[in-house]
């Protein structure tokens, strides 16, 4: 099962005698130290994370994007529903 492509099986093929730790482990404790560090960081430094947060949701609401995403989802909604009224009508 060397190159079955699952990532979370037994690695057994490395042989008896031989004690190394596997990819899969390897991920899990170096994504876990990330996100322990990036925990850390934003609880200490909290009142800047949220400031930041706020601004970049305060640019992005005054920039008109949400209008173009709503303009947007109209557009698509009225085309299908366009499409969808075409198809009943030739299907009768």
């Amino acid at each position: 099962m060397r190159r079955a492509g699952n990532i979370f099986e037994q690695e057994s093929y490395r042989g008896t005698g031989v004690r190394t730790v596997s990819g899969v482990t390897l991920t899990l404790i170096i994504c876990s130290a990330l996100s322990g560090l990036a925990a850390i960081s934003i609880i200490a430094n909290f009142g800047a994370v949220t400031a930041r947060i706020a601004i970049f949701m305060a640019n992005l609401l005054s920039s008109g994007f949400p209008i173009l995403i709503v303009i947007a989802a109209v557009i698509y909604f009225v085309v299908r529903l366009k499409w969808k009224l075409r198809r009943s009508f030739w299907g009768w």
